[in-house]
């Protein structure tokens, strides 16, 4: 089996749960969301139509070779050419066996040893098919921990679930639902009985992540909250995919967290590497 991927690569995890812990990122290629309303605003009628979008208009599109060539746009998705079928170019299709000793040695010491799996995106959970495959490589010997960071919309398929409920490996699910400051639609973003059935899955254990901008978002995450209907960590995650955006919402997004009671998540990769592609 083959999985198509945007890059793979070592660096720390920035945001959620496990903030700090040296992990292995696989980007994986392909969403069902563009999230096109992050950076521009609550007024919708001052937004860019998708057409006049950064990752659309940008010059030298069919010039990179590489991702770690890429912008990090600073409106709308922040990995937007993890999805954006005009990337696709320079996306890399690979059998799951190459994959899986690609992301051995990307380890310092070519083990798991203290070293998280993280499967982003994009959305991983697209490829539920070629995961169980991927997953079950030797490579993966030693390894303890994954973390699926998903916008929580993807049912689980029965094969997935089966091969997780008897997998050894425990699991973090990294739900980030998308409020309406995202462009995306309530009724496609939050799914209940999707993060429900996630948190069923044995060796687990799952957490919300909500991009905020402001109080104005708190009502939405307390409705979502409910709507879930568990007794799960959630999280406020400031707007901005750049150093100088997240100046703006940082400090009070932190205020809100105190405010209401929720758990504040960084977003430290931006302040360490300026959220360059490969961090």
């Amino acid at each position: 089996m083959k999985i198509k991927y945007s890059e793979a690569f070592y660096s720390i995890q920035g945001e959620g749960r496990w903030v700090g812990t040296p992990s292995v990122f696989l980007r994986m290629f392909g969403c069902n969301f563009e999230c096109r309303g992050f950076g521009q605003g609550r007024d919708k009628s001052k937004w860019l139509p998708k057409k006049y979008m950064p990752h659309v208009t940008d010059p030298n599109r069919m010039n990179y070779k590489s991702y770690h060539d890429l912008p990090v746009p600073e409106i709308g998705c922040d990995t937007s050419a993890s999805w954006s079928h005009l990337y696709k170019h320079i996306a890399t299709n690979e059998e799951n066996s190459v994959i899986a000793e690609k992301l051995l040695n990307l380890t310092p010491h070519k083990n798991w040893d203290g070293i998280h799996l993280i499967l982003t995106g994009g959305e991983p959970m697209l490829w539920q098919k070629q995961l169980p495959d991927l997953l079950s490589q030797e490579e993966f010997a030693g390894l303890e921990h994954i973390t699926i960071e998903t916008n929580a919309t993807q049912k689980l398929t029965p094969f997935f679930k089966n091969f997780l409920d008897a997998y050894k490996i425990h699991i973090t699910w990294s739900c980030s639902p998308k409020l309406g400051i995202s462009g995306e639609d309530w009724k496609d973003a939050i799914k209940p009985e999707v993060v429900q059935e996630y948190n069923r899955v044995r060796n687990s254990e799952l957490y919300l992540k909500f991009v905020v901008q402001d109080n104005k978002d708190i009502k939405e995450v307390k409705t979502a909250q409910h709507a879930y209907g568990l007794n799960a960590p959630v999280y406020l995650m400031p707007c901005g995919g750049t150093v100088e955006g997240l100046e703006f919402t940082e400090k009070d997004v932190a205020e809100l967290a105190l405010k209401y009671g929720y758990r504040f998540s960084p977003r430290l990769h931006v302040h360490l590497f300026g959220n360059a592609w490969g961090t």
